[in-house]
């Protein structure tokens, strides 16, 4: 059991529930649409089964990215949730920096940076006041800050730097993340306002990022892209033998599927049109 401890991680809330310690500390609803389900988890109490920080964890499951119109579903699930999310958020919200958290030369990893690329950036025409033709948008910065091994900066600091400069009202951070189960690869994304830890579903624990560390709400989108070799043991072999078996290799590697390249492209439309839509919903550009 410890092992399993050790070697199963999860960056997802609904995966840590444990059913004869539901609802300590938390509320759980769910919700199914014609091809999504969604899992809303909000944490009420700093001390909770969960380990997870008090706040609001959604996660909006779906069966394939394949076909438009489950596409479609999914991208207005997104939108609707980021609008919650958001609309709960203190105060007005006219300037937002989103953050594109990975290595976009690893495909698994490279979520963050390839939305953020596909984000309409309005900042440098709200500085210039060139603010005509940009009525129904907001003033949104984009940042791609890489990783520690190509900056040799932990991302929490590049990121703090710009938004004392930038002073956004929020601040959205995109990353990949982990699951303990193989079927959820690709096929899961949560949203939470409680910020995020990077790296923390691979054992690889960075600097938070949430509104202690950046003195503004955050808001975090994530996308299950990897798991564990142990995981999937496990689902492969159940606990005892997977325990056994993971005793014989010498490293704890970490398993992405062989069609992420393709699927990476279909989650950075999907995740880019809802967070277009949401930043800037009333610009009939988009």
């Amino acid at each position: 059991m410890n092992m399993k401890r050790r070697q199963v991680r999860s960056d997802f809330a609904d995966e840590l529930i444990v059913e004869e310690q539901a609802g300590q500390g938390y509320v759980h609803t769910q919700k199914k649409g014609r091809s999504i389900h969604v899992s809303h988890i909000c944490v009420q109490d700093a001390d909770n089964p969960l380990q997870k920080p008090p706040g609001d964890y959604i996660s909006i499951s779906f069966a394939s990215l394949h076909d438009r119109l489950q596409r479609t579903e999914l991208i207005d699930a997104l939108l609707d949730h980021l609008a919650l999310l958001m609309n709960a958020a203190e105060g007005s919200i006219e300037r937002v920096l989103v953050v594109g958290l990975g290595n976009r030369e690893i495909v698994s990893d490279a979520l963050g940076p390839q939305v953020a690329s596909q984000l309409l950036v309005t900042a440098h025409l709200y500085e210039q006041k060139e603010t005509d033709w940009l009525k129904g948008t907001r003033n949104v910065a984009v940042l791609a800050p890489g990783v520690m091994g190509q900056t040799g900066l932990e991302s929490s600091v590049i990121i703090e730097q710009v938004a004392k400069r930038y002073r956004p009202d929020l601040v959205i951070v995109i990353d990949a993340l982990a699951t303990r189960h193989l079927q959820r690869i690709n096929r899961v994304i949560q949203l939470s306002n409680t910020g995020l830890q990077p790296g923390s579903g691979i054992g690889n624990h960075r600097r938070r990022i949430d509104a202690q560390t950046l003195h503004v709400p955050v808001l975090a989108i994530g996308v299950a892209t990897v798991t564990s070799i142990y995981a999937v043991l496990e689902e492969a072999l159940g606990e005892e033998q997977a325990a056994d078996a993971f005793v014989t290799l010498t490293k704890d590697l970490v398993v992405t599927p062989k069609e992420m390249d393709e699927e990476l492209l279909h989650l950075a439309d999907v995740m880019a049109a809802a967070l277009n839509r949401a930043l800037h919903p009333d610009f009939d550009r988009l």
